[in-house]
């Protein structure tokens, strides 16, 4: 099953691919939980989806263990393939306090049967008075072309002036939009983030406990790149760490799989 996104990105269900429509040299492999988080985006898309829901659909579902911070670091996974793929990563909204909305132009992808060879057109030979009454004479013809050039040059200009504007304006949306997300730091070969829309703490605090929660995972930053997201939940009498470890691919901007750690304090 295939869904073109956008008018120009093409997902591969099956195979948990996303690619630049007709180019597969663009192709980026999605984890297994990003991929079916995009499935149920794509199927749902313009509606509204609870977070409990997607957690429950995309890994409850499936035999796994889902939390808040996993469903951030997926969400986080897809709208990185859509930068990458020179598309807005804002196609997947953030709805305060609900969960995650996809507003974009979805299609069911079909390869069309070949389209019959045009039937020969047959030349007619016109005799050259004719052709000699079609022509323009040619000091209008020069003067058609230097009035065309200054106005399709001034078009031009105005069009990319408006591109540049409205590129720009995406970059400025799309960060403050990514605000929630905070980098922490590097351990060798892991980049470690916070997720959090309010660093309540100093940056080195939270640094210092993702890396407690790493070395008591046992997680092999030496040898294995990969991105850890960490979240921290306070309630009363007790404290809620959340660690995302996503592995790279080699050579390829993308995950090869996540798997999350939870450690509970107090009583």
């Amino acid at each position: 099953m295939k869904y073109l996104i956008d008018l120009a990105m093409l997902y591969e269900v099956d195979a948990g691919v996303i690619m630049i429509n007709g180019e597969e040299e663009s192709s980026i492999k999605l984890s297994s939980q990003a991929a079916r988080l995009l499935y149920e985006l794509v199927i749902n898309n313009g509606k509204t989806l609870d977070r409990d829901d997607l957690i429950k659909k995309v890994w409850e579902d499936h035999g796994y263990n889902g939390s808040s911070v996993s469903l951030n670091v997926a969400i986080s996974e897809i709208r990185k393939a859509f930068r990458s793929l020179g598309r807005d990563p804002l196609l997947i909204k953030t709805i305060r306090g609900k969960g995650f909305s996809l507003a974009a132009h979805i299609e069911h992808h079909t390869v069309r049967p070949p389209v019959a060879p045009a039937p020969e057109k047959i030349a007619v030979e016109v005799p050259d008075i004719a052709t000699q009454r079609r022509d323009a004479p040619a000091p209008l013809q020069r003067r058609d072309r230097g009035f065309t050039s200054p106005v399709v040059m001034a078009l031009v200009a105005i069009a990319g002036i408006a591109a540049l504007f409205f590129y720009q304006m995406t970059r400025v949306a799309d960060k403050s939009k990514d605000d929630d997300i905070h980098l922490l730091g590097k351990i060798e070969r892991c980049t470690v983030y916070l997720i959090d829309n309010n660093m309540y703490q100093p940056r080195q605090a939270y640094f210092n406990r993702a890396k407690e929660l790493i070395a008591r995972q046992h997680i092999d930053c030496k040898h294995q790149a990969a991105d850890a997201y960490y979240s921290k939940f306070k309630k009363p009498q007790l404290e809620n760490d959340f660690l995302a470890i996503c592995y790279l691919q080699d050579s390829v901007d993308s995950y090869k799989n996540c798997i999350s750690y939870r450690s509970l304090t107090g009583s």
